[in-house]
């Protein structure tokens, strides 16, 4: 197994924070659910968020470049009774092998973005299969909250040169080609407190994440910023 796969697969090793994680995404997404239609779940690795989707009676296509997670994604939605609604693609999002304007809604949470080879060339497939006036929402991980987890000299200098982690501005100028509505937190639990102090304590974290998550201030603590845009025609 390599690594792409083991970092899709960590998330049901510690099933509390990824409980957490998938409340506030699931949270975000609601208010941007089309009332009918295809979502694309870009580099959703084991379904964390698809299954969820399909079990409120959504189609998904869910794509990853890992078969190993696309495989143990399939086996958990036949557990939840949702095959028929996922289609489980194997594909590299650099390079979407659908026509444009195809999906009602696009997702691209976590790291899929900062992980591909190429970020803006990704951004601007996540745009191009989107349909007009449909919403993407995408997460990227948060340089400033990274650099206050570092210590040694040559890590925060690589960290403040990386592309792999944006600032909010940065993250504007990557999705200048969509008309951006806002952008929030998430990860705030799972990227902050130890395992030991979510146990028992779910509901007041999934509290505590939300006030921190939606603030504009207090979401720089958040491990993920998380990016709203719709599509638009423009001149």
């Amino acid at each position: 197994m390599n690594l792409a796969d083991l970092m899709k697969l960590k998330d049901w090793i510690y099933p509390e924070a990824t409980e957490i994680d998938t409340i506030r995404d699931l949270k975000i997404i609601q208010n941007y659910l089309p009332e009918k239609g295809i979502i694309l779940d870009a580099g959703g690795g084991i379904g964390r968020i698809a299954i969820e989707l399909a079990r409120l009676g959504y189609k998904v296509v869910l794509l990853d470049i890992s078969r190993t997670a696309l495989e143990f994604a399939r086996r958990e939605a036949e557990k939840q009774n949702v095959l028929e609604m996922i289609e489980f693609v194997e594909g590299d999002v650099c390079d979407l092998k659908f026509g444009d304007n195809t999906f009602d809604l696009v997702l691209a949470l976590r790291d899929v973005i900062n992980y591909s080879l190429d970020a803006r060339k990704a951004v601007k497939e996540l745009i191009r299969v989107l349909k007009e006036n449909c919403y993407l929402i995408a997460s990227f991980a948060n340089k400033v909250f990274w650099l206050t987890k570092n210590f040694e000299v040559e890590k925060i200098e690589r960290l403040i040169a990386t592309e792999k982690m944006l600032t909010q501005r940065q993250l504007k100028d990557l999705f200048s080609d969509i008309e951006i509505e806002k952008i929030v937190g998430s990860g705030y639990c799972s990227g902050n407190i130890p395992i030991e102090y979510l146990i028992g304590n779910k509901e007041r974290f999934i509290e505590i994440e939300d006030v921190i998550g939606d603030d504009q201030e207090l979401m720089l603590a958040c491990e993920y910023l998380v990016l709203i845009g719709k599509k638009v025609r423009r001149c």
